[in-house]
């Protein structure tokens, strides 16, 4: 488990590019749409306080690598219906056209329902911890703010990142039932997801797989 604190870049990568909060409208995408509005990233009293450790250190593989829209990742189906029009989670700083923000909702099924929800920027320079916390917060909130119950107090586990190098962590994000949010951060992206109806380590498994299909 970690601690609540800032992350921090290893190997070099010690740039903050997290800046000043910018939304954008579900991905690919297009510069010439209007900004969706997301929810604050900063904690309200009372509520989890969410943390990510230092990222790991374990080398990457060659890149650079994108974020790549995908029918299914990891097993799962992306909803044809009923996904997300907008963006739940602000994903940061984003310039066009070197970053693009990939949302998606995937499930058993591409008729749903909805098992997990996914939000990830790309075309990044370095690991960015900063920018990995802010998008973990704001999965926080957006949980809490649509009828979920974060645990108070929930930390971040680090989990095996897999080939593609960099960090990989998860925590519970229920009290009555089973459910997650999962984040990576590695030189070139930096992804969040909430998981419905699965522990922190069953999350973890799927969101590395998911991790293999949508970035290339």
């Amino acid at each position: 488990m970690s601690a609540l604190t800032g992350c921090q870049a290893k190997d070099g990568d010690k740039d903050d590019r997290s800046g000043p909060p910018v939304a954008t409208t579900a991905g690919p995408v297009d510069p010439a749409v209007s900004p969706a509005s997301v929810p604050s990233a900063k904690g309200e009293p009372g509520t989890a306080k969410p943390s990510t450790s230092a990222p790991s250190a374990r080398p990457t593989s060659a890149g650079p690598r994108r974020l790549q829209p995908s029918a299914r990742a990891g097993g799962l189906a992306k909803l044809l219906a009923g996904g997300p029009t907008d963006v739940p989670v602000d994903p940061g700083e984003v310039r066009h056209p070197t970053n693009n923000v990939l949302v998606a909702a995937f499930g058993a099924s591409s008729a749903g329902p909805r098992s997990v929800l996914f939000v990830g920027v790309d075309g990044l320079t370095g690991i960015d911890g900063k920018r990995l916390e802010h998008m973990v917060r704001g999965m926080v909130e957006y949980v809490n703010g649509s009828g979920g119950s974060v645990p108070d107090g929930a930390t971040m586990k680090d989990y095996d990142p897999g080939q593609l190098g960099g960090t990989l962590e998860c925590m519970p994000a229920s009290v009555a039932q089973p459910a997650a949010i999962c984040g990576w951060a590695d030189r070139y992206t930096t992804a969040v997801a909430y998981f419905e109806q699965s522990s922190a380590d069953q999350a973890a498994a799927k969101f590395k797989a998911m991790r293999a299909d949508l970035e290339k």
